[in-house]
């Protein structure tokens, strides 16, 4: 038998946009043991895992075994790689980076965190409904109505940060702390610290972090270009610094994470 694998991704409606970045659907049925490889942008997900137990890897050495159906992963430095079984039904709910910390506060230690001691009865009623055998835009329609009822009311330090991810966003990551202060006219030592306090990045990670992901979909869309080429076309003028970028976040070099690029990265590919 051959490997059966069926991904799909939506971006959410306009109306939801400033809580979640985008629904995605990954379905496998293999003769082997799948292993997916997943790459730091900055965003957590709420994780619908229909199997429940998986592995993660981490740091090259770290792994953690999962036993949730319903979880995300904090702060587990790259290169971060999800073993599963020969089937893998998931499907995941990424959030706007500045309701990471909001959607996922009760986070203590790196590590997997189990979301039913946060949803309680709530999460494993969209699971079971997200589990059934539905078309994926209706399992999209469950998770909208979840996050709507449970998405929060800006104050004003939250639009801020929003403001500032956008902002970073716009720029695909090529921009620095300096600057951001300068055009929000706030300290950079009281911005990170806002900052940090909802995305539960420092602002300087998720800018790189960012930058990083942008040129990784900016090259599976343009091949043609060489890495130094990719590297440029970012603001990247020291192969080395750029190296060393792209390995913090992927955790391999950028020719070995584009040699091997994980299946599910390319439901970025326009």
């Amino acid at each position: 038998m051959k490997n059966e694998i069926k991904i799909e991704s939506v971006l959410p409606s306009e109306t939801l946009s400033d809580a979640v970045r985008e629904f995605f659907y990954l379905h496998i049925n293999s003769t082997v043991n799948q292993t997916i490889v997943a790459i730091d942008d900055g965003c957590y997900d709420f994780m619908f895992y229909k199997e429940k137990h998986a592995i993660v890897e981490f740091e090259h050495t770290h792994s953690l075994q999962i036993n949730n159906h319903f979880f995300t992963a904090h702060q587990l430095n790259p290169p971060l790689k999800y073993r599963f079984g020969k089937s893998v039904y998931y499907f995941g709910i990424k959030v706007q980076p500045w309701l990471n910390n909001f959607f996922f506060s009760s986070h203590y230690d790196k590590g997997i965190l189990d979301l039913e001691k946060i949803y309680n009865n709530q999460i494993t009623e969209i699971g079971s409904a997200i589990f059934g055998d539905i078309p994926f835009k209706e399992k999209v329609e469950i998770a909208k109505n979840f996050i709507t009822q449970i998405k929060p009311d800006f104050n004003e330090d939250l639009y801020l940060v929003k403001q500032v991810c956008e902002e970073i966003y716009e720029r695909n990551g090529m921009v620095t702390v300096h600057e951001l202060s300068e055009k929000f006219k706030i300290n950079r030592q009281l911005l990170n610290k806002t900052f940090k306090g909802h995305v539960n990045y420092t602002l300087k990670k998720f800018i790189i972090t960012v930058r990083i992901m942008s040129l990784a979909k900016f090259r599976i869309n343009n091949s043609d270009f060489s890495l130094t080429e990719v590297a440029l076309e970012f603001g990247y003028f020291d192969q080395a610094h750029f190296n060393y970028d792209f390995k913090r976040i992927s955790g391999v070099s950028p020719s070995e994470f584009f040699n091997n690029l994980p299946p599910f990265f390319y439901r970025h590919k326009n």
